[in-house]
């Protein structure tokens, strides 16, 4: 089945992992482009990430992938409160498909609402994409924003940041923790990444990750198989998990073939077509 990817990361030195140096080993994007090779990975939302001071440049090292893999649709790293006036055209010529922020404080989604309202129609008319790494409590302030982006598709990413736990939630609590983000799906353009499963299973390496299964459900139930989007969270899973593992998230069971193959690569795909860069056929390899 071919895939696509709606979440992962390429740092030009490496992500450094829990041991101090890249689960991936010294090249990402090398050993990247292998895997998308064995697994049928044909496009990919590679997610930036500058929210720390040895992560910088981060953005400009995306452009540059950008421009020799057509395969990789990245979005740009964004403070909580917008970057410099200019830089989001400076973005879209560059490639860019969209952005993506952090959002783990409610104070840091405020500030991130206040820039989305106050550049709605750029972004509209981009169709950029928002990835969006956000707590509960961050999302509880992002409703009216974001309701504002409906020419933008908005992904939320990780299942809505739940939360680790040793044992399933109930429904109930499920229903309970992701109460902001479930809201949202009232908005068409909102969907989730089936990603970073291993962030809600304690201890994180017990795969399949039951811990994520009502979360994945519940999703389900409430955004349907077509606003759902499978994401690998390369390299920062390979520390708790295989690749191999990641493609097989728990909860996608009792889909549908054709359901199935939208989660996992479809979905994206259809995104993908509709947003800011480069497009046509991004399938053949090309060298690393």
């Amino acid at each position: 089945m071919d895939r696509a990817d709606a979440h992962l990361h390429l740092f030009a030195d490496g992500y450094p992992g829990r041991y101090g140096r890249s689960p991936a080993g010294g090249q990402e994007i090398a050993l990247y482009q292998d895997i998308r090779r064995v697994h049928g990975i044909d496009r990919a939302l590679v997610v930036g990430y500058e929210g720390e001071p040895r992560f910088a440049g981060n953005n400009d090292y995306l452009a540059g992938l950008a421009t020799r893999h057509p395969w990789i649709a990245p979005v740009a790293y964004v403070p909580p409160s917008g970057p410099a006036d200019g830089q989001l055209a400076r973005w879209w010529a560059a490639g860019f498909v969209g952005v993506a922020a952090y959002l783990a404080e409610p104070e840091a989604a405020d500030r991130f609402a206040d820039w989305v309202t106050g550049c709605a129609a750029d972004l509209a008319t981009a169709g950029a994409v928002l990835s969006l790494n956000a707590t509960p409590a961050a999302t509880r302030r992002l409703g009216p924003a974001l309701a504002a982006l409906d020419g933008c598709p908005v992904l939320f990413s990780h299942l809505g940041l739940p939360g680790s736990r040793p044992t399933p939630p109930t429904p109930q609590q499920a229903t309970e923790t992701l109460a902001a983000l479930l809201d949202l799906a009232r908005l068409p353009h909102v969907g989730v990444k089936i990603s970073g499963l291993y962030a809600v299973s304690e201890p994180s390496h017990a795969w399949p990750h039951a811990a994520a299964r009502p979360f994945v459900e519940l999703l389900l139930d409430r955004f349907g198989s077509r606003r759902l989007y499978w994401g690998s969270d390369f390299p920062p899973s390979l520390d708790h998990v295989s690749f191999t593992q990641t493609l097989e998230p728990v909860g996608l069971d009792d889909l549908s073939p054709t359901e199935r193959a939208d989660v996992l690569g479809a979905n994206l795909r259809r995104l993908l077509d509709r947003a800011p860069g480069p497009g046509g056929d991004t399938s053949a390899a090309e060298p690393a």
